[in-house]
């Protein structure tokens, strides 16, 4: 069987290169298992004390993390958290001058950018499960922030992606995992860097980065102004970023802060295939192949070039940190993440050429060009939760305690279809028609068509009426979890969370959804030596539906919620201080949502996820900083409704069928080589990021290729009139690759072109 081949070759590769991990940590060991043993009796003495929790980059200057800052283990070393955590570091990110989210996080594994054209915003999928884009996005560990403007990192200290079902912490979330960004803290000393950027297609900007502290005040500031401009044609536009993180500590036990930050991007968004005639399944076919169209050169946008994308975020979150004592802890937190849109969404069916010569020239294809305006989200999320350590016989317990309340409204208008005028005798476009407006006699209303490898501009159509919808989600949850330790060598792990949770629909006055669910998780580490361990879990997940996408019949229609679990195994081992080496085995089983073979959106059987995740981070030398991850996944659905065949139509069972946008393999490869002995300051860097193929919808009536892109870079330090400086420059897919980034739901994206970056930057 499939599962049994891929769990084997996994298991080979964990127990392979973890013997190899193990050998080359046996001449620490010794030393490591007697510094434990010494702070053990040194904590004896005083009692068990609760470990801060840290919001910045717990080491710098390297690939590697020591500490998680994301969900109820925030503050735990990586070594000790029993799922997988990719942290993101804020060297890496500069190494490969990583601006978005999708640039920072390929080089985990599993991560693959889903549905829309990366070039606007980053739409996500982990393990092949969606990153739900108003809940399962993160601001310090906390806030839910909204991923449907392209977040920016030059404010950010690192990402991390805590990965799998989390909703113990933080309720209905999608068992994808969340991804977590730190934003930058106030510095001891003051600090001002100055940097210039930008790319080989055109793109220019500066950033400013300013902190300090006087007295008891701290303060980062940043501020980010560019063109950019992807290569893909007519998609250059402008972006903007400020941001502040302060901190306040009136005493030694009290810390307040507050972090900010207003985004700004305006941008055309290219054109995107998007199958709407597909072939029917029949009794003879049930699963009729779609036609691919061919990769174009990759600078081309069929799309119009007055299509925007304008969007404006502002997040702002507040916390209270007080120690009470040194075993326990209170910590209070409220914030808002506020979203603001107009949008142009262009697609093509490739499958569905014009034939009728009134309707523009013969051959091209109809463009559907739906326009979203005013779209407005907003997040309002409070927190409170205490933490507390303390004895009971040989048993040191850390415990949390907590409640949340995540209110997420949205005002929504349906994606309304812009047109074009023909003109009934000739056939040309005679302009456009704009809201309300009755169309003249002797003209025809339609959608407007378009030369896909050689496209022609396109008339501004005018701007139809919109429909809105206003939603509301409101998830409260109270949730207990306890760390329970008996000696250094186990932790026994437990947690439960109770949930009221309601979706309302705001415009007819209606309940859509309520539950109160109780969710679990549990587990256990096991720390054989200090060094290494060797963990178990099952957690319980909640996630909301997301509503029916526009390809459906019953397109915008809202599904129930529904429950995940996840159970996962693994090891992690730390060879020597600075290197992490972490495999895992998961299983994940959800509810199946997908387009039918009748064209509607249904809730429908289960879906299970079972792969295993390798991945070996940190400092392998002084010189020689890696980042190298894998994933072997089987994603499929294993339970559904049977073959049907009734009056409304033929519709095939799914059960079998891979998940769509779920590759079997990814791999992730990133190193950086300072070459200090030969040049002082100069660095290089290398990466290759391999996505395996998926199939671009759920009955797998096609596959995307899977591809291999490569970057190289290079830095240099040196210090110009008392600065420091850095240049900077990185290559991103230097062979040229022309491949499809984006799947899912009937949707193709191309990938853009290969870019060259560079930046120069200098501290004060």
């Amino acid at each position: 069987m499939r599962n049994s081949s891929i769990s084997s070759a996994g298991i080979v590769s964990v127990a392979s290169l973890a013997v190899a991990l193990l050998s080359a940590s046996a001449a620490n060991a010794q030393s490591a298992d007697a510094a434990a043993a010494d702070d053990q009796a040194a904590a004896a003495k005083r009692g068990p004390v609760l470990d801060e929790i840290v919001v910045t980059a717990d080491r710098k200057n390297s690939f590697g993390a020591d500490l998680v800052q994301a969900g109820s283990f925030r503050g735990a070393r990586q070594l000790d958290t029993p799922l997988t955590v990719s942290v993101i570091p804020r060297e890496l990110i500069n190494s490969q001058q990583a601006q978005g989210l999708l640039e920072a996080l390929r080089n985990t594994a599993g991560v693959t950018s889903s549905q829309t054209a990366p070039s606007v915003y980053n739409n996500l999928a982990i393990r092949g499960i969606n990153v739900e884009n108003r809940g399962n996005y993160r601001l310090n560990g906390a806030l839910p922030i909204i991923n449907l403007i392209d977040l920016p990192l030059e404010d950010k200290d690192r990402v991390e992606a805590l990965k799998g079902a989390s909703a113990l912490y933080y309720g209905f979330t999608t068992p994808s995992g969340i991804i977590n960004m730190t934003m930058k803290r106030p510095t001891r000393d003051p600090m001002a860097t100055a940097t210039l950027f930008g790319n080989s297609h055109g793109s220019v900007g500066g950033h400013v980065d300013v902190g300090g502290t006087t007295g008891i005040f701290g303060y980062r500031l940043n501020g980010v102004l560019a063109r950019v401009d992807s290569g893909i044609d007519h998609t250059a536009g402008t972006r903007s970023l400020i941001s502040g993180a302060f901190d306040i500590k009136p005493t030694d036990t009290l810390t307040l802060t507050v972090d900010a930050e207003h985004i700004f991007k305006k941008v055309n968004e290219p054109g995107v295939y998007r199958f709407i005639l597909t072939p029917r399944p029949t009794q003879a076919n049930p699963y009729p192949a779609i036609k691919l169209p061919s990769l174009l050169d990759p600078s081309t946008n069929f799309g119009p070039d007055w299509a925007t994308n304008r969007a404006e975020e502002t997040n702002a979150v507040g916390a209270l940190n007080w120690k009470i004592s040194s075993a326990w802890a209170f910590t209070a937190s409220a914030g808002i993440s506020r979203l603001s849109r107009d949008r142009h969404f262009n697609t093509i069916d490739p499958n569905n050429p014009n034939t009728n010569p009134l309707l523009g020239t013969v051959g091209e294809y109809p463009m559907t060009i739906n326009y979203q305006p005013n779209y407005r989200a907003n997040n309002r999320n409070l927190r409170a939760e205490i933490a507390g350590t303390f004895e009971t016989g040989p048993f040191v317990h850390e415990l949390l305690v907590g409640a949340s309340q995540n209110l997420r409204k949205q005002s929504s208008s349906a994606n309304v279809g812009m047109t074009c005028l023909f003109d009934n005798a000739t056939g040309q476009v005679t302009g456009a028609i704009l809201a309300g407006q009755v169309v003249p006699p002797g003209v025809t209303s339609a959608n407007c068509r378009q030369n896909i490898s050689n496209p022609h501009d396109l008339p501004n159509t005018g701007e139809p009426l919109p429909v809105y919808v206003d939603t509301e989600i409101n998830d409260i949850g109270y949730f207990a979890f306890d760390r329970i330790k008996y000696g250094e060598w186990l932790q026994l792990l437990a947690g439960v969370r109770k949930s009221d949770y309601t979706e309302k629909n705001r415009t007819v006055g209606t309940t859509t959804f309520k539950a109160k669910p109780w969710s679990f998780s549990y587990g256990a580490v096991v720390k054989p030596v200090s060094w290494a361990s060797i963990y178990g879990t099952y957690i319980e997940g909640l996630e909301a539906t997301p509503g029916a996408p526009s390809t459906a019949a019953n397109f915008g229609e809202q599904l129930p919620a529904t429950e995940s679990k996840q159970k996962e195994a693994g090891i992690k081992i730390e060879p020597k201080r600075g290197l992490l080496f972490q495999a895992a085995y998961f299983d994940i089983r959800r509810a199946a949502t997908y387009v039918n073979g009748l064209n509607v959106y249904v809730q429908d059987g289960r879906l299970r996820y079972q792969g295993a995740e390798l991945s070996l981070t940190g400092e392998i030398t002084r010189e020689f900083s890696l980042y190298a991850s894998a994933l072997f996944l089987d994603a499929k659905q294993v339970s559904g409704a049977p073959t049907t065949n009734g009056p409304s139509g033929f519709s095939p069972t799914l059960i079998g069928r891979r998940v769509e946008n779920t590759p079997k393999r990814t791999v992730s490869l990133a190193g950086d080589y300072r070459l200090d002995a030969v040049v002082e300051g100069l660095s290089i860097n290398a990466s290759m990021f391999y996505i395996g193929k998926r199939a671009i919808n759920a009955l797998n009536q096609a596959f995307v290729d899977g591809y291999t892109l490569y970057g190289l870079g290079a830095a240099y330090k040196h210090e110009i009139a008392g600065h420091e400086t850095t240049f900077r420059v990185n290559a991103d897919n230097i062979t040229g690759k022309r491949y499809w980034a984006s799947t899912g739901a009937n949707i193709l994206a191309q990938g853009g072109p290969s870019t060259i970056k560079f930046s120069i930057s200098t501290g004060f």
